[in-house]
């Protein structure tokens, strides 16, 4: 089923706030959140202020799994520096949770 950015947005509000999410624990998102000093606090907060109007591009095919849409947001974190955030509905549950596959500094 095709997400909206609307319904992926939501999808990610209501899981970190639950605390339900996957954040996948690549080298490059903890590297990130060790240079800027960010707490997973910090995270969650700054996931929860992703909006509709910070959307990159997407719905796109997951080029992992094709059958899979994924969205890339970018987003101010601290002053002037934006984040790139990688986000999927996560199909390895029979409930709705997010993925986020990419939480690091943008690369231009």
């Amino acid at each position: 089923m095709r997400m909206t950015v609307t319904q992926i947005i939501n999808l990610l509000h209501k899981s970190v706030a639950d605390k339900s999410y996957d954040l996948v624990p690549t080298e490059k998102n903890r590297n990130s959140r060790r240079k800027y000093g960010l707490t997973i606090y910090e995270i969650e907060d700054f996931l929860i202020s992703i909006s509709e109007t910070d959307l990159y591009s997407g719905p796109e095919v997951d080029r992992d799994k094709p059958n899979e849409e994924v969205f890339i947001f970018i987003k101010e974190i601290v002053d002037g520096v934006n984040f790139y955030v990688k986000i999927k509905k996560d199909s390895k549950v029979t409930y709705d949770r997010i993925k986020i596959i990419s939480c690091h500094e943008a690369e231009y």
